[in-house]
């Protein structure tokens, strides 16, 4: 492979190319051109400018036929439809690919187009070559080893795209022209540059693995299980094979998979991703032995609802559509036997995955990477959605509040004072949004169903209303008010909340959103009542998503370090205390809203949890002396001056 394939095996001066402007029609118009033949593509008229680059590429060498494969005729011109009896071949590569595309759109342009591309070129006498880029979605759920020259085997088709595949290349198969067939498997990027298209297919797993890198070290190894193969080709393979077997005589009314001959298991094509992408690897399975050796497991393991949900559950966790799963068979194979043949003498040949991973995760990473683009996620994420959010005029909440409605949601603004609420309204409706102004004391239960009961159904609850009061504990047991007091904000209101939008959650789905401390996985001494109210409704929201998570009802608990809000700012000890700001803590709740997080938390708050786990009594040793480090009258612990002076030099703000 490696680069453009210059074949001279026979003349193919005049071709012409749909779908010329796509991922595998680009690559294969370099290749004609190499080749010095004439090229004519089919253009939908008002695509030049988005097609500029490749346009400008091409230059004066292809000659733009405007037209659409799903209009009658092509939308040609009868000048262009006439010159097709003086081409040589006609390359079909248009298709729709988009597996969460609509069916109809699928039927319209698989189907119907390549209908209609045949009854024009029977109807204009094209004695040429009709080179069909079909896919091995045809074989559907065929089980077992899946011959080029098969087609109908009795299978059926979990996926529309595959129906519309099978029934594109019925056609081309029972038409009255010469013709060849191309069967690719799933096509990723080119095998040097890694450039793609688009998020689709493999590409899938790459976000799942980037999202394990960001929470996992590298050198954790996970659980793993060996899995089908996971047949995948660089298009630049692709297009070679196709430039070359066109360029051949001879191999008229046959099939060619263009696949990988030896693809590596699922486990191994997710390790060398893994290994590229510097994240944590799967180990090898042990239940798969085991289930080998009983008659029968596998296939009673695989009826298991329980697992079934499981394993839709983690996919979409990743962002891997239900679509994209229900395209998958994991028990067909695809001979090679022709294509073998026909590329023999060519020196084309598949690379191994471990050849390219590296390019696919470098580019995906550089220009694929969903979350390279922010506003763009959020909306297609909230946009439509309505959204209620306490604690909405100061704060967390005020920059919640501001970024979901530039999203496109409808955002219901709750906090105490009116005047506050207002005035964030007036600004997100003068920026184009939509908000309703919503306040309400949290505190007052009947005036908190009321308020739902006219904020009611909302896609999205956001429980940020908190109070934090800073003493130590002895003191707040002796001013039991003090517990009283968060207990009834910051536990007892969210429950409220909940309570009011569960049931209309339950019916159509929906997701609740807790902004809790990290105080309430971590001891922080002068802030035990609050964060103890924190970690109450951080058990709540867990037990909820385990009681409703079959329900499409989501949980988001996010535990928050130190933000530059009012709250913090009251106490004046932390001025010089590095914080995050209320806008960084908005993104990285929403991040973890869209990547459906159960638990959101800086990787440094992670490390502290897993020390209050595993050493609890060495953690409080350590909370101990910087208690009394940083209190509040350094003349209580005098001996502890010098400690406290070092600890000043080198550490900026107070860490209690």
């Amino acid at each position: 492979m490696g680069g453009v394939q210059v074949l001279q095996a026979h003349s193919m001066t005049r071709s012409f190319v749909t779908g010329a402007t796509g991922l595998i029609g680009r690559h294969l118009v370099d290749r004609l051109l190499a080749r010095g033949g004439a090229v004519s593509i089919l253009l939908r008229p008002g695509s030049r400018a988005s097609r500029r680059a490749a346009l400008e590429r091409w230059g004066e060498r292809v000659e733009v036929w405007p037209g659409d494969v799903t209009e009658p005729g092509l939308g040609l011109s009868d000048a262009h439809a006439a010159a097709l009896a003086d081409i040589d071949h006609v390359f079909h590569v248009a298709g729709y690919y988009d597996l969460e595309g609509a069916p109809a759109q699928m039927e319209a342009v698989n189907v119907e187009g390549t209908r209609r591309l045949l009854a024009l070129l029977e109807g204009r006498g094209f004695a040429g070559v009709l080179h069909h880029v079909s896919s091995v979605a045809v074989a559907g759920t065929h089980d077992g080893a899946f011959g080029e020259d098969m087609l109908d085997e009795g299978q059926r088709f979990a996926h529309p795209y595959h129906r519309s595949k099978h029934a594109s290349e019925t056609l081309v198969r029972s038409s009255t022209l010469r013709w060849r067939v191309y069967r690719p498997s799933a096509v990723v990027g080119h095998s040097k540059t890694g450039q793609m298209d688009r998020i689709d297919g493999p590409y899938f797993l790459f976000r799942a693995i980037h999202a394990l890198r960001n929470a996992l070290p590298p050198w954790v190894t996970l659980p793993g299980f060996e899995g089908p193969a996971l047949n995948m080709v660089p298009v630049d393979f692709v297009a070679d094979a196709i430039a070359a077997i066109a360029s051949q005589p001879g191999l008229d009314a046959r099939g060619f998979h263009l696949v990988d001959p030896a693809p590596p298991s699922f486990r191994q094509t997710f390790n060398l991703i893994a290994e590229a992408a510097g994240a944590p690897k799967l180990g090898k399975a042990r239940l798969g032995k085991l289930t080998r050796m009983l008659p029968g497991a596998n296939h009673v393991i695989a009826q298991l609802e329980s697992l079934r949900f499981m394993r839709r559950e983690l996919a979409a966790d990743f962002g891997v559509p239900a679509s994209v799963r229900a395209a998958a068979n994991p028990d067909v194979t695809y001979e090679t036997t022709n294509v073998e043949a026909a590329l023999a003498s060519t020196g084309i040949r598949c690379p191994p995955q471990s050849a390219y991973v590296e390019a696919l995760w470098d580019y995906y990473l550089r220009n694929l990477d969903p979350k390279r683009d922010r506003k763009k996620r959020y909306a297609a994420a909230f946009d439509g959605k309505r959204a209620l959010v306490t604690g909405a005029s100061s704060g967390i909440g005020r920059a919640m509040a501001l970024t979901l409605a530039e999203a496109g949601a409808h955002v219901v603004l709750v906090a105490r004072r009116r005047a506050e609420l207002e005035q964030l309204r007036d600004e997100i409706e003068t920026a184009g949004g939509e908000a309703t102004v919503a306040p309400a004391d949290l505190t007052d239960h009947a005036a908190v169903d009321a308020m739902m009961a006219r904020a009611l159904p909302v896609d999205l609850l956001i429980n940020n209303a908190g109070k934090s009061i800073r003493r130590p504990l002895a003191e707040s047991l002796e001013r039991f008010h003090d517990l009283e007091r968060v207990m009834q904000i910051n536990f007892f209101a969210p429950a409220r909340l909940i309570r009011s939008a569960l049931p209309s959650m339950r019916e159509r789905g929906g997701h609740i959103v807790n902004v809790l401390s990290a105080g309430a996985h971590f001891p922080s001494p002068r802030f035990g009542a609050y964060t103890a109210s924190k970690a109450a409704l951080s058990q709540l929201g867990d037990v909820l998503a385990a009681e409703h998570l079959h329900e499409n009802v989501r949980v988001t608990n996010a535990y928050l370090h130190w933000v530059r809000t009012p709250m913090m700012d009251a106490t004046g000890k932390y001025e010089d205390t590095r914080a995050m700001t209320p806008e960084e803590a908005t993104a990285m709740v929403l991040d973890g809203v869209l990547d459906r997080k159960q638990h959101v938390a800086r990787g440094t708050d992670v490390r502290r949890f897993a020390l209050a786990r595993i050493h609890p009594s060495g953690l409080a040793r350590i909370l101990n002396v910087l208690y009394r480090i940083y209190a509040d009258d350094p003349a209580t612990h005098p001996e502890l001056e010098l400690d406290r002076q070092v600890l000043k030099r080198f550490v900026r703000g107070r860490l209690l």
